[in-house]
């Protein structure tokens, strides 16, 4: 557990689905990320969930042996990037490169909570294993840490500025993989672009790296960093 960095966030029920979007795109990047529900429906919901842009599969007791081993097989040779997952299936799993575990609620024992961080930071890597939780859940949490020996660092509920950061942080990776071959037929659209942008060329990469994250139709709203709320923020009163 020495390469894994512990987060927990404290986040309410109904801003879960949203944030758990943000999370992915910050710390899972271009990676796999595995994500560890209580229960078959909860996975389910996430499968089915609009707010998740990254390609997600599911595994839990209702799935047949044999298309669990394909799924697993699928994420191994990252055809998709998320895997979300019961304790139920996912026992005995050895998947060397997983770099983001989140689990939507602390589990109910630190055995649990040890065996689900374990699927990261494998082989000498370094992982991080991300924990949501609400005020009922503290005194668990504070139980994991104590029994698990684990110190869990806070972190409040990302703000859209950190998934644009993120989203272009992995656009410029992902342009190491582009084909120089295919560069000359985007040679004229660049150089509309740039004309478009009174031949400021890092302004039309900027408008271009903005079109690329999604953002560029209107302006980011702030969200509180204790509930996710848009156009809210959070003070801190420090009473000395």
């Amino acid at each position: 557990q020495k390469n894994i960095n512990h987060i927990s966030v404290s986040c309410p029920y109904h801003n879960r689905m949203q944030t758990l979007a943000d999370v992915l795109i910050i710390y899972g990047g271009l990676g796999q990320s595995i994500v560890f529900c209580s229960t078959k429906v909860e996975a389910n919901s996430l499968l089915l969930s609009e707010k998740i842009a990254s390609k997600i599969e599911v595994m839990h007791g209702d799935i047949a042996q044999n298309q669990r081993e394909v799924t697993l097989r699928r994420f191994k040779e990252h055809k998709f990037s998320v895997l979300v997952a019961t304790d139920v299936a996912a026992r005995g799993l050895d998947i060397p490169n997983v770099d983001l575990v989140i689990q939507v609620e602390p589990p109910k024992d630190a055995e649990t909570y040890i065996h689900r961080a374990g699927r990261t930071a494998r082989a000498g890597r370094a992982g991080t294993c991300i924990t949501f939780w609400t005020m009922k859940h503290k005194q668990t949490l504070n139980m994991i840490s104590h029994r698990a020996g684990v110190q869990f660092h806070p972190i409040g509920i990302p703000q859209p500025e950190d998934v644009i950061r993120a989203t272009s942080r992995d656009s410029i990776k992902a342009l190491k993989d582009v084909n120089e071959s295919v560069l000359p037929l985007f040679d004229a659209a660049a150089e509309e672009l740039i004309a478009l942008s009174d031949g400021d060329a890092k302004q039309a990469l900027l408008k271009a790296l903005a079109f690329m994250s999604g953002c560029h139709k209107e302006a980011l709203a702030s969200r509180s960093l204790l509930n996710g709320q848009e156009q809210q923020i959070t003070f801190q009163i420090d009473l000395k």
